[in-house]
């Protein structure tokens, strides 16, 4: 942070909600390391809210204690490795070594040097065309993958990482403010790509066995993966007539491209845009949802699900979450009535085993999404089913092992099917909210005051809905 400069420091703002901001950074020229500088004093002579002014030195203030708490593991592994041979081995060295190189990822990650064609396009500040985003999504996966001494499996905290400082370091690859998930899905295929003809790694084998792979077994795609036997037929029907020739072509690429396992999606989100009227008619005429993501599969996509719902709301759903969570996370788990919730019971024992920052974060955030329903005195089964089978068939998230940061999954499933692999609670939480808008369902009367919630402050009403 240090480096930056002032463009970097007003994107970094406006990544956090203070695009306000904005204008009085820019007319006083504050780079990184003014940011950093800053006192009480100065920041409340540049920002009149008072809201403002303390999340920004709160940011601050976490920065600068990320920093110092790195600088201290530093000096204490240079102090520990000559004097205490004996304390730090074998497996302590190792977990001692993996959460320092945790920490020095999350700080001081650096994006690789690009080939100089690359370098050339991003210097002029065009928006790289497909095959481009191909050279740059490669060099990316190379390099994560060298950073992990050759793991093919990084965790959604790696991905988030990696992707923010590509945005960082190049605002105007952020398209329409969607760019965040569709480069990290792009990454994410990326690596899924490069493991898919694996057969001599131990754990991509390993990996491959448990989640149903088999040795000489040819990978069918993850819309084939994941959906029952008659859907899997459907998608090879040819499409229906709706609104003449033209119509079709769109439909059948869409579930063509689906198929793939690297997608264009710049064209997707044309092909999407073209075909919106006709989806949302069929949606308005409560056509079966099968039949619907037969002919649009991409809205299986949490990017595209979202897009959707930016296209009907103008609103973004998952910058909006985002807040959400970070605004009400200690609020809501501060409220006598969840203290002897089971969520917050398992919370409570699983901080205990963890120090670092952005866990605690990420557990805390998990727990008060899925304590929502019961602060609002809501039926929670219409909401989560958290290790347990889904049995209902409005919009609901499946969660498994929540607190358990390198096996937790989150899932969005409609009418009991699986609609969506999700990546953290923070998705999870805009897919099922951007899932009842969508696909026009009707809120279920006993998660109604949980949903009008969360609606008030996607939408900022005027006197949006409060805690009880």
């Amino acid at each position: 942070m240090e480096n930056w400069s002032v463009d970097q420091v007003c994107n970094w703002l406006r990544q956090r909600n203070l695009a306000e901001l904005v204008p009085k950074f820019r007319e006083e020229e504050v780079s990184g390391a003014a940011l950093l500088a800053l006192n009480d004093r100065m920041v409340q002579q540049l920002v009149k809210k008072i809201g403002h002014q303390a999340v920004l030195m709160d940011l601050i203030h976490k920065y600068q204690q990320q920093k110092s708490g790195l600088e201290s593991l530093t000096r204490s592994c240079e102090r520990a490795s000559p004097r205490f041979p004996e304390v730090i081995s074998g497996k302590n060295l190792k977990s001692f070594f993996a959460r320092y190189k945790t920490l020095q990822w999350t700080s001081s990650y650096a994006l690789p040097d690009f080939p100089y064609d690359v370098k050339c396009l991003l210097a002029e500040k065009k928006c790289p065309d497909h095959s481009m985003r191909i050279r740059i999504i490669e060099f990316l996966q190379a390099d994560m993958t060298k950073y992990l001494e050759g793991s093919l499996y990084p965790n959604s905290q790696q991905y988030n990482i990696v992707v923010n400082a590509l945005l960082q370091a190049y605002p105007f690859l952020d398209e329409d403010g969607n760019g965040f998930l569709l480069w990290k899905r792009a990454l994410k295929d990326r690596f899924k790509y490069v493991r898919r003809p694996i057969e001599d790694d131990e754990q991509v084998l390993r990996n491959k066995c448990k989640f149903g792979h088999r040795r000489g077994q040819t990978r069918k795609s993850s819309f084939a993966e994941n959906k029952p036997d008659d859907v899997q037929v459907q998608a090879e029907e040819e499409p229906v007539h709706l609104e003449g020739g033209a119509m079709d072509v769109h439909i059948k690429w869409l579930k063509q491209e689906y198929m793939k396992t690297q997608r264009n999606w710049k064209e997707v989100d044309n092909r999407m845009n073209v075909t919106i009227e006709v989806r949302r008619k069929m949606i308005g005429n409560k056509a079966p949802l099968k039949e619907i993501l037969r002919l649009f599969p991409f809205l299986r996509c949490p990017y595209q699900l979202f897009r959707e719902f930016q296209l009907l709301t103008h609103m973004d759903i998952y910058k909006k979450t985002v807040e959400i969570l970070e605004v009400y996370s200690e609020n809501i788990l501060s409220l006598y009535v969840v203290r002897n919730n089971p969520i917050n019971i398992m919370l409570q024992e699983n901080l205990k085993r963890h120090t670092e920052e952005d866990i605690l974060k990420y557990m805390k955030m998990t727990a008060a999404c899925l304590l929502l329903p019961d602060v609002f005195g809501d039926d929670s089964s219409l909401f989560a089913a958290v290790n347990e089978e889904v049995k209902v068939v409005t919009p609901v998230l499946e969660v498994k092992n929540p607190f358990n940061v390198n096996s937790c999954e989150f899932a969005l499933y409609v009418e009991r099917e699986e609609l969506a692999q999700l990546d953290d609670c923070t998705m999870a939480l805009a897919a099922l909210v951007a899932a009842f808008h969508v696909f026009d369902i009707p809120c279920p009367k006993r998660i109604h005051r949980t949903l009008s919630f969360l609606e008030s402050l996607v939408f900022e009403v005027r006197s949006p809905a409060s805690l009880p």
